[in-house]
């Protein structure tokens, strides 16, 4: 026998097992399927609260909080009251870790900041990084609950740490020093919502003035705007549910940029203002060189992260024209479903032909990407001109 006949011989014999007499179905991936958005409104919270419910709020543990009748069990300490201030505003997603009030014994780390332990078990902030693998979801806006300001020796820095590795809007209140010092503090910071003020809630039992900070009244009133209009929209000029007053009124006056309200914009610190017989949030950007609006920046980031997500499962796929062609028509698809819905101005995804051509062997490939935002209406300008001309209708 030839070799060519044997080598058709064995061919033949390698096809038999591909031959089929009949009707044959391939059930093909769907690569247009629709990138999921993730929840851009849900508040990382640490603190210290004694008598909470210890099966509802375990120590150290990451649990999602979503009911009043949660919240009602989280004791008096200040993570309860922080809490109470946040559903106040509204209800809202919140991954909350119960910490001591004090360190361990033998331990020598801050229960707040935590630590990760030699088991690979997480406490204080740390606990907020894995928590979307216990709650299901991520948080996006953290705090940390105080009976004052901010701790911004100790806590600030771990949580603005936690923040950055979770893209998330670290949140920081003051208020003593008054708001010489919180501009100051601000500029100590990039891509923190620093917070200004303490908020007047009536009377205790015995009749004394109540204060607690606005921090927690902050970010309750976040997510009532997101609820309402869209984490999209600056909280901004928008009424704070709740409040009799503040301990320091800021002042604020419209078209003055002497005024402390303004002057505390202008360092990239909000605050409460007194307008129209109630109390409003004023103040749309975080701290840090580019001084970016927040809904920006929250843009950015829940675009980036519902991305990132729903391509886990292409990660390891042989690089073809339709895998390209359909991660990119998947990204496009969202984009477009955003401009829709006025989240961003545009936005297109692209690939780079010459920059993906030099990576070929490398096991790489890149998609480029661009948001385009709309302009916050931060001043608004009208001018004014005399016209004498409409008189001479009176003499016609």
């Amino acid at each position: 026998m030839s070799k060519t006949k044997s080598a058709l011989g064995v061919s033949r014999a390698l096809a038999s097992s591909d031959f089929l007499h009949g009707v044959e179905h391939f059930w093909l991936e769907d690569s247009t399927r629709p990138i999921e958005v993730m929840a851009a409104s849900v508040v990382g919270i640490v603190g210290p609260s004694e008598d909470a419910d210890a099966e509802i709020y375990p120590l150290n543990k990451a649990v999602l909080i979503n009911s009043d009748k949660q919240v009602a069990k989280a004791g008096v300490g200040p993570l309860g009251s922080a809490l109470r201030d946040i559903y106040r505003q509204k209800g809202a997603l919140c991954v909350v870790v119960r910490t001591p009030s004090e360190a361990i014994p033998g331990s020598a780390q801050d229960p707040i900041v935590g630590e990760v332990d030699g088991e690979g078990n997480a406490s204080g902030l740390q606990a907020l990084l894995a928590a979307e693998s216990s709650t299901g979801v991520r948080p996006t806006i953290l705090m940390v609950a105080s009976a004052g300001d901010s701790d911004l020796e100790t806590h600030t820095p771990a949580l603005e740490a936690v923040a950055n590795k979770l893209h998330a809007i670290p949140v920081i209140g003051m208020s003593k020093g008054g708001p010489t010092a919180a501009m100051a503090e601000a500029e100590k910071h990039d891509g923190t919502l620093v917070v200004y003020g303490e908020c007047y809630f009536g009377k205790d039992a015995t009749g004394a003035p109540l204060y607690r900070p606005f921090l927690p009244t902050a970010v309750g009133h976040i997510m009532r705007v997101d609820a309402e209009e869209g984490y999209w929209n600056s909280p901004s000029s928008r009424k704070i549910l709740g409040l009799s007053g503040m301990r320091v009124p800021v002042d604020h006056a419209l078209g003055s940029s002497t005024s402390t309200a303004n002057l505390l914009n202008a360092a990239n610190v909000c605050c409460v203002v007194g307008q129209k017989g109630g109390f409003y949030f004023y103040g749309n950007r975080l701290t840090g060189p580019k001084s970016m609006v927040i809904p920006h920046q929250r843009i950015r980031y829940i675009v980036g992260l519902s991305i990132m997500e729903s391509h886990q499962e292409l990660v390891d796929r042989n690089v073809t024209a339709n895998y390209v062609e359909g991660v990119k028509g998947r990204v496009n698809n969202l984009l477009r479903r955003m401009v829709l819905r006025e989240v961003i101005s545009g936005g297109e995804c692209w690939v780079d032909q010459e920059l993906n051509q030099s990576m070929i062997g490398t096991n790489q490939v890149v998609w480029d990407y661009d948001l385009g935002f709309y302009d916050v209406a931060e001043r608004c300008t009208f001018r004014q001109h005399v016209n004498r001309s409409y008189n001479e209708a009176i003499f016609a």
